[in-house]
């Protein structure tokens, strides 16, 4: 490897690196095992212009706990000066995730101080759940579930602590009946995503939300037991994250995907069954094949991927998955895809009701009005049906 661009490659095996070993029957292997090198021979070293580039994609990424670890136990030959950038770059990131779960405990205790029940979703739970040694995961924000009866209660109290919200809601009872959830920036410029379901648009509105707390996990920060939710229902929203967030997805997200199936602690029938009753076979197929093919994985070390390479999405799941991947889609696609999901005629009527006519302060103020905004927004959803759904749920 000699060019920037093979960085690109070699971030992806750095994503990788150490996950757990599958036995033959699909089962992990132990937390951790040695990965193999990186490059060959050993005694290569990167060139000055792949390490930099390395080093700012593992960042971008958030894969600098598997890069030190790498380079610590010898599987990519670094320089000294090399070794120590990488160290460095990963405490700058867990000095981040120090800053951040303070503030999960101090949003924990606000919450559940004003009766409001919480579960911590997605960074710290995985990292400290999931993984072998929390640290080898960062994150950058506070996720926190809460349930839909109590969400304005929850959002009153953190506007209480001097907690920005980001975006208001088209109208009152908007959040707690139809969206994911709402964002708040912290006068320190960190952020708390308060949700009630996984994401927007479609596939958040099929999940079953009672599901997210009949089983809870319990970890610790700092001494302090806070609750998460259940392994096989924290998997599925790890998969949802991988499928329906970032598009491409982070390596990252597809790492806890291949963590968590590797690791062979999950009741895959458990899995399937919610999949299936959140109507989201498709999310869980996408994500666990994006993982697979992402890392070189042998699907025959896993059941479960080994249905997900196989499964075909149906025509209206692959319309579901275009309001998140198609890269015309946004907002309003997710929203149009959305109305479909929304539960009964008065139910539609009101989503409906509540995007057309929105309170004035959540009108963007690049739109001159609500004709502007509908404008703009059926432009989007045209070009999305123009462009037509993908053929297939899987990359």
């Amino acid at each position: 490897m000699t060019s920037p661009a093979d960085a690109h490659e070699l971030v992806t095996a750095v994503a990788g690196y150490g996950l757990p070993a599958a036995g033959p029957a699909g089962r992990g292997g132990h937390d951790h095992v040695l990965g193999p090198p990186l490059v060959r021979p050993l005694d290569a070293r990167l060139p000055d212009g792949v390490w930099t580039a390395l080093l700012a994609h593992c960042r971008s990424q958030r894969v600098t706990g598997f890069l030190a670890l790498a380079v610590r136990e010898g599987a990519l030959p670094t320089r000294p000066d090399q070794a120590k950038e990488a160290d460095t770059a990963h405490r700058e990131a867990m000095s981040t995730v120090l800053v951040l779960e303070r503030l999960l405990l101090d949003t924990a205790d606000l919450l559940t101080g004003e009766g409001i029940a919480v579960r911590a979703l997605k960074g710290s739970s995985v990292a400290h759940l999931d993984y072998p040694a929390p640290e080898l995961r960062s994150f950058g924000d506070v996720d926190l579930l809460v349930r839909s009866e109590q969400f304005d209660d929850a959002v009153a109290a953190l506007g209480r602590a001097g907690h920005r919200r980001r975006f208001p809601q088209p109208r009152p009872g908007f959040d707690r009946r139809f969206s994911k959830g709402t964002s708040f920036v912290t006068d320190m410029g960190t952020e708390i995503d308060l949700h009630r379901t996984f994401v927007m648009g479609p596939f958040g509105l099929t999940i079953k939300l009672d599901d997210l707390w009949a089983r809870a996990s319990t970890f610790c920060v700092g001494g302090v037991a806070l609750s998460s939710l259940g392994r096989e229902e924290r998997f599925l929203h790890t998969c949802f994250h991988a499928s329906l967030g970032d598009n491409p997805p982070r390596l990252l997200a597809l790492r806890d995907v291949a963590q968590v199936v590797l690791g062979g602690r999950l009741d895959l029938h458990l899995v399937r069954a919610l999949a299936a009753s959140w109507q989201a076979d498709a999310v869980l197929a996408r994500a666990v094949h994006l993982a697979w093919q992402a890392f070189g994985l042998d699907v025959a070390g896993s059941p479960l991927a080994a249905w997900a390479v196989t499964y075909r999405p149906d025509h209206h799941e692959r319309r579901a998955l275009a309001a998140y991947t198609d890269p015309h889609g946004g907002y309003s696609a997710r929203s149009a895809a959305a109305l479909r999901a929304v539960p009964g005629v008065r139910g539609k009527a009101a989503y409906l009701r509540a995007l057309a006519f929105p309170a004035r302060d959540y009108l963007d103020p690049r739109h001159r009005g609500r004709v502007d905004r509908w404008r703009h927004g059926v432009a989007a959803i045209l070009r999305r049906e123009r462009s037509g759904p993908a053929r297939t749920g899987q990359p």
